[in-house]
């Protein structure tokens, strides 16, 4: 199994904030983008720890644009003035997948260690 510094609780820090049927507005977008950044500067910080294990790679990755798109979408939602959550629901679907998937990973097929938990 391979060590990789990101856990269940730091995927759970990064979740949207937003379920299915909700309004999309200002609040849901900026949440939404804190989410993405959140999680992208944690997947910045452990790239290289995944580069040679592939399917963490790939999930970590999927998760990474699915939440760049929700937040990306939320945006120009919010500038358009259109709250309908229809217009955001595949996104969010996707989300849920990627979500899933990472879910799975870190559960099932890598050893989560802390940073200070790591070999020198």
């Amino acid at each position: 199994m391979t060590k990789v510094d990101f856990t269940m609780a730091d995927l759970q820090s990064t979740m949207l904030g937003y379920s299915e049927g909700m309004l999309v507005n200002e609040d849901v977008s900026r949440k939404a983008n804190r989410a993405y950044k959140l999680f992208h500067d944690k997947y910045l910080a452990i790239k290289d720890q995944i580069k040679d294990f592939d399917e963490a790679r790939y999930a970590f990755i999927y998760h990474d644009m699915s939440l760049e798109y929700f937040a990306k979408q939320a945006k120009l939602m919010v500038r358009a003035g259109n709250y309908n959550s229809l217009d955001i629901f595949g996104n969010y679907l996707e989300y849920i997948d990627s979500y899933n998937e990472l879910s799975a990973l870190i559960r099932n097929d890598y050893v989560p260690v802390k940073s200070d938990e790591k070999e020198v």
